[in-house]
C-alpha cells in the first residue's frame, strides 16, 4: 500500500485501517468522512493521539462544558483567543491554569473514545491519509491500544448498540456526499453547462471544465477549514479600539458597530453558539451574543479583533466592498420590512446584513485562480453557495432561518428568506446576484434609500445606485 493514500470503508474496513497503521508504525493524519460529518485522527509512530470531529456536539469546548470540567464563561473567552490565534483550545486551558495535564488528557481521551468508536458503526466512507501532516500532541490521551484490541472493542460497541437500536432507523438514516466532493464535481459541471445553455467548443469546455475542478477543490478546502474568526474592516476596527480604550468597558458599545460590519456580526454570533449543538436555541441577533457572552469574553475577542497585528478586510479589493454595499442595503431594508414578515426588527436587519457572506469564501477562492468571468462562471458560484452555505450555518452554529437566507435559490417559502428577497429587491443595484422584482413586493420606501444613502457616504461606499464590478479587469465579476 502507499504511503499515502486514500479509498472507501466498503473496501478497506476501519479495523484494518487502525491496524494496519499501527503495523507498520505510521504517523500523519487520517481524514473520514460521511456527508458533513469528518472524523480526524492524528497518529505518531502507529499510536493515535488525538481526535477530533467537524459537528458542534464533537468539539471539545462543548464536551468539557457538559461534562462540568468548565463554566461557560471560561470557555467563551478561552474560544475567543482560540479562533482569532494559532493556540490549541487545549493549550490555552493548560497555560492558563484551568485544569491539569493529566485531568485534561482524561477527559480529552474520553470524548476521542466516543468518536473513535462511533466510526465502527460508518459503513459507508470515505478516508483519505497524509503522512506529511506534523503532528504535535499536546495531551497524553491513552488511546495507544493495538489495532485487534481497538478493532474487538469497536466491534462490540457495536453489537451493544444494535441490541438497542433498531435497524430500521438505521436504515433510515441519510449520510449524502456534500455537492462539492471532488467524486461529484464532473456531474456538478455538467450541471453547469446545462444551467448556461449556451453550446461552447471542445477546446474551450476543456478549460472551463480544469477550472471548475480548480473551484471545486478550492471551495472544499475552505468548507473544511477549521473554525475561526473572520478579519473586520478597518473603519471597525477603529472604533472597536475607542471602545476598548474607555473604562470601565461596556459591552453595549458593540453593537452599533457591529450594525455596519457583517463580519464583526458573524464573529460575534459564532462565539456566542459555539458551546450549543441546538440551533433552534442558537442567537441570531447581537445584543443576544453579547448578553450570552458577557463581557471579559466580548472584551477578548474585539481585542483580537482590532489588534495590529490581526488581518483586516482588504478594502482596496472591489469584492470587500462590493459585499459591504450589498449587506449594509440589505440590513436596513430588512430592519424596516421586517414587521411585515412577522420577524422583530433587530433579528431582520441581521438576517439582511449576513445574506452574502458566503460569496466572501467563493470571491476568496476566485482571487486565487484563473476562472474566466461570464455566464459559466456565475452557475457555478451559485451552485456551490447554496451547498456551501448549508455547511457554513452548521459550523457556525446560526439559527435556521439564518440558513435559509444563506442559502435562499429564490424559491425559498420562509418569512426570512423571503423578507431578505423583497430587501434586496428594494435596492437592486447594491444586491449581488439577480433580483425578484416581479415576484416579490419591493415594498419601496424613500426612507430607506435615504438611510443607506447616509450610510454609504460615511462609510465612504459610493452613491446607492452606483454597480460596483465585484472585481479588477473582470477576474472576480460573478
Amino acid at each position: 500500500m502507499n504511503p499515502q493514500f486514500s479509498g472507501r470503508l466498503e473496501v478497506f474496513g476501519f479495523a484494518d485501517l487502525l491496524q494496519w497503521m499501527e503495523l507498520n508504525r505510521r504517523s500523519g493524519r487520517i481524514v473520514v468522512t460521511r456527508g458533513r460529518d469528518r472524523r480526524t485522527l492524528d497518529w505518531r509512530e502507529g499510536q493515535i493521539v488525538y481526535v477530533s470531529g467537524s459537528l458542534p456536539r464533537h468539539r471539545l469546548g462543548v464536551h468539557l462544558l457538559r461534562s462540568g470540567a468548565l463554566p461557560a464563561a471560561t470557555l467563551y473567552e478561552l474560544l475567543a483567543k482560540n479562533f482569532t490565534t494559532q493556540e490549541n483550545l487545549s493549550r490555552l486551558i493548560l497555560e492558563g491554569g484551568y485544569d491539569s495535564l493529566d485531568g485534561l488528557s482524561l477527559r480529552v481521551e474520553e470524548l476521542a473514545r466516543r468518536l473513535l468508536f462511533e466510526l465502527f458503526e460508518w459503513e459507508k466512507a470515505h478516508f483519505e491519509y497524509d503522512p506529511g501532516y506534523r503532528v504535535q500532541p499536546i495531551l497524553r490521551i491513552g488511546l495507544s491500544l493495538r489495532g485487534q484490541a481497538l478493532a474487538f472493542q469497536g466491534a462490540k460497541k457495536l453489537d451493544d448498540t444494535h441490541r438497542w437500536r433498531g435497524r430500521k432507523e438505521k436504515a433510515e438514516e441519510q449520510h449524502e456526499e456534500l455537492p462539492f466532493d471532488p467524486a461529484a464535481a464532473a456531474d456538478r459541471c455538467w450541471e453547469v453547462f446545462e444551467r448556461v445553455g449556451t453550446p461552447v467548443d471542445p477546446e474551450e469546455g476543456r478549460r472551463l471544465y480544469e477550472s471548475f475542478l480548480e473551484f471545486t477543490h478550492g471551495v472544499r478546502r475552505r468548507a473544511h477549514a477549521p473554525l475561526a474568526m473572520h478579519p473586520v474592516y478597518e473603519d471597525t476596527s477603529a472604533l472597536l479600539l475607542e471602545l476598548l480604550r474607555k473604562a470601565p468597558f461596556d459591552p453595549e458599545g458593540v453593537v452599533s458597530v457591529a450594525a455596519l460590519d457583517p463580519y464583526l456580526t458573524l464573529d460575534l454570533l459564532i462565539l456566542a453558539n459555539a458551546l450549543s449543538v441546538d440551533r433552534e436555541n442558537a442567537v441570531g441577533t447581537v445584543p443576544h451574543a453579547l448578553e450570552r457572552l458577557g463581557s471579559k469574553a466580548v472584551f477578548v475577542l474585539i481585542d483580537r479583533l482590532s489588534a495590529p497585528d490581526y488581518p483586516r478586510v482588504d478594502e482596496t479589493e472591489p469584492a470587500g466592498r462590493v459585499l459591504r454595499r450589498a449587506s449594509v442595503a440589505a440590513a436596513v431594508a430588512s430592519g424596516r420590512f421586517a414587521e411585515r414578515f412577522g420577524i422583530g426588527r433587530e433579528r431582520g436587519y441581521t438576517l439582511g446584513l449576513l445574506h452574502a457572506l458566503i460569496y466572501t469564501d467563493l470571491f476568496e477562492v476566485l482571487r486565487g485562480m484563473e476562472f474566466p468571468a461570464g455566464a459559466f462562471r456565475a452557475s457555478a458560484i451559485e451552485i456551490y453557495r447554496l451547498a456551501l452555505a448549508e455547511s457554513r450555518a452548521e459550523s457556525w452554529g446560526l439559527p435556521l432561518d439564518f440558513e435559509a437566507v444563506l442559502g435562499d435559490d429564490g424559491e425559498d417559502t420562509s418569512g426570512a428568506a423571503a423578507l431578505v428577497r423583497a430587501a434586496r429587491a428594494a435596492l437592486p443595484a447594491c444586491a449581488i446576484g439577480g433580483v425578484q422584482p416581479d415576484a416579490f413586493d419591493p415594498l419601496w420606501d424613500q426612507d430607506v434609500t435615504r438611510e443607506v444613502a447616509t450610510l454609504f457616504e460615511f462609510l465612504r461606499l459610493g452613491p446607492v445606485g452606483e454597480k460596483v464590478p465585484t472585481g479588477s479587469k473582470g477576474k472576480n465579476n460573478p
